[in-house]
């Protein structure tokens, strides 16, 4: 069944790539649209939603350039990704509204949105992220909805990273057995992650679910994030075998520095960011 569906999505991001439409719609248009918006900050809003179109072009991209044997995709996915981060630290800056203090401020975007974007920060290695990771972890428990179990996850494997005790809780929904056994039988840990894939699968079938995005559908974005952590801790992590772990996404890994682009650079700037 895994095969069969990979297959179909692999065909759906294929014909997403290809789309005459959507290459002029979301990157040239919008790589334009960024162009004669950055630096007005009258028309920042513009520039914010632009830079996440462009950036979700590139990510969406780029991964099928490693999907197909292109292990340099990785800088074009890097871009996109840098892109859309700098588009949400940039909403971050400038929202308006009064504000109670840091930890009780409403992100000006998504849930989800943070939790794609700094899911894949800690699987590429985003050297911008760690100010998306710092708004996440401040979020209170009451931001979260029962069925925000991506970001939940998310938050607590950014607690993980800072060596915090995570806060175990219904909200992570398939994520909790993945964070109870964290430090427990490599085995059922392995088993766990299986579990998570399985679902990673079934939500990129399903409009508007939450791997429905180009990037994310075929790139097992929350086993190499959490590998990643891992890593970073000096823990192991016991192999994932699942059919998402044996494609060249799940076995190739950027291979250079951190790739440089001019409009993101000009965007990190307009935002008061690196």
């Amino acid at each position: 069944m895994s095969l069969a569906t990979m297959t179909s999505l692999r065909r759906s991001l294929q014909e997403w790539a290809q789309r005459e439409g959507h290459q002029k719609f979301l990157r040239d248009d919008q790589a334009a649209q960024l162009r004669s918006v950055l630096g007005n900050p009258n028309r920042r809003t513009q520039a914010n939603v632009a830079a996440w179109m462009l950036g979700t072009w590139h990510l969406g991209y780029g991964m099928l350039r490693v999907l197909e044997g292109d292990a340099d995709g990785f800088d074009e996915a890097r871009i996109g990704q840098g892109l859309r981060r700098a588009s949400l630290l940039s909403r971050a800056r400038h929202q308006q509204g009064p504000r109670r203090g840091r930890s009780r401020a409403k992100l000006p975007f998504s849930l989800l949105h943070g939790a794609w974007t700094a899911l894949l920060g800690l699987a590429l290695d985003d050297p911008g992220a760690e100010p998306l990771y710092e708004l996440l972890l401040a979020q209170p428990d009451i931001a979260f909805s029962e069925k925000d179990h991506l970001p939940f996850f998310t938050r607590e494997l950014l607690a993980l990273r800072n060596n915090r005790r995570p806060n175990m809780s219904s909200r992570l929904g398939i994520y909790e057995d993945v964070i109870l056994q964290w430090n427990g039988d490599a085995r059922l840990f392995a088993r766990h992650l299986q579990d998570m894939l399985d679902v990673h699968l079934d939500e990129a079938q399903r409009a508007g679910a939450t791997f429905d995005d180009p990037a994310l559908r075929l790139y097992p974005v929350e086993v190499i994030a959490l590998r990643n952590v891992r890593d970073w801790l000096e823990l192991p992590t016991p192999k994932v075998d699942h059919a998402l772990m044996h494609g060249n996404l799940g076995q190739m890994s950027p291979r250079t520095a951190w790739p440089q682009h001019d409009l993101l650079q000009r965007l990190e700037r307009d935002a008061g960011g690196r």
